[in-house]
């Protein structure tokens, strides 16, 4: 019992829990993730996109050589710089909104499409500079997050270097080839690099995202009495709710009290079970129940009734079966028909003889 009063976050987060941080903006997402989807995403639209953007560059140099044929003026230079503006528009604008829609996706596939504005509102503590560096020394997450930025650059750094000394020999015998050599090598060996860091990026993307969920669901556990106050601000206090059921049932009762006197005729057993039964041929098909209660609620009905002048019949077996089988409304089943129809005989002679 002590650890239940001891502020203990051991309990999972509820579904309310992660709603509520939800709307703080405070959901579990990985920027390496997104980093690499990026980065590998844009180096293979590089791959297949830079043919065209060549193709486009050099038909740019051609209309831009071709301009330098007419006189320098304001007019010339204008026309020179609008072209240039939207020839390099055309080609950079494919590869800018790709880049665009992927970020888009990357970040909505790991925190959904909500938009919380609170994460937007200005948080003044974070500025305070001692109070900044005092959590960074103290916070397990932070070193955590130093931890693995140190890792990364291990990692990328070893994957740089063990690139750059497979391909030394050539590269050294790059230096006495002829311009055009030159650069086809350094653009294949630039993307191979690149394209390799991407995907390492991409795989501690994961791994991180793996990470920041769970890390994330830790952060938002709750304590045994967390869970509680949260169950009672959803379902209600059950005090109160036992309250109002109490009242419901009063007034149930009540109105169950104030139809007996309308019954036909009351079957009891004789002080454990009594239910009042009630038969009109112009309205109802079969007779109904209109009360029943066992002890001190079957003395209740049988005193309303007696006061009414409301026909009591003593007959232990139906009325158990009655009270058991039936509830307030229903109508007599047909089993139960010739039982009913003797009694309802009885009573319907005694009114008449009345």
């Amino acid at each position: 019992m002590a650890n239940d009063d001891s502020g203990e976050r051991s309990e999972d987060p509820t579904s309310k829990q992660f709603d509520n941080a939800r709307e703080e903006g405070n959901v579990a997402k990985s920027k390496e993730l997104t980093s690499g989807i990026l980065l590998t995403l844009a180096m293979l639209f590089l791959y297949f996109y830079f043919p065209f953007m060549l193709d486009g560059s050099k038909r740019m140099f051609r209309e831009f050589f071709r301009f330098g044929t007419d006189p320098l003026n304001g007019e010339s230079v204008k026309n020179i710089f609008y072209f240039c503006l939207l020839v390099l528009g055309k080609l950079l604008l494919p590869f800018f909104l790709f880049i665009f829609i992927v970020a888009f996706i990357s970040e909505a596939a790991q925190i959904g499409l909500h938009v919380s504005t609170k994460a937007l509102e200005p948080k003044w503590d974070r500025i305070n500079f001692f109070t900044g560096l005092s959590k960074f020394f103290k916070g397990k997450r932070k070193l955590v997050e130093l931890l693995k930025s140190i890792f990364k650059i291990v990692v990328l750094g070893w994957l740089a270097i063990s690139i750059i000394k497979g391909n030394i020999d050539t590269i050294l015998r790059m230096t006495d080839a002829d311009f055009m050599d030159s650069t086809v090598f350094t653009g294949k060996f630039l993307f191979e690099l690149i394209f390799k860091i991407a995907l390492v990026v991409l795989v501690l993307g994961i791994l991180d995202f793996a990470y920041q969920k769970w890390q994330h669901k830790q952060d938002l556990k709750m304590t045994k009495q967390q869970v509680k106050e949260e169950y009672k601000q959803m379902e209600g206090d059950p005090l109160i709710k036992q309250r109002i059921r109490n009242a419901q049932r009063e007034i149930a009762r009540k109105r169950m009290m104030s139809d007996v006197p309308k019954a036909d005729l009351v079957v009891t057993n004789p002080i454990h079970y009594a239910v009042a039964i009630k038969y009109e041929p112009e309205i109802e098909r079969a007779p109904i129940v209109v009360a029943k209660g066992q002890r001190l609620m079957a003395l209740k009905i049988k005193e309303i009734a007696m006061q009414a002048g409301v026909y009591i019949h003593e007959d232990p077996p139906l009325a158990q079966t009655l009270y058991k089988t039936l509830d307030i409304g229903d109508e007599i089943p047909e089993n139960l028909y010739k039982a009913i129809a003797e009694i309802l005989a009885i009573v319907y002679k005694l009114k008449n003889q009345v």
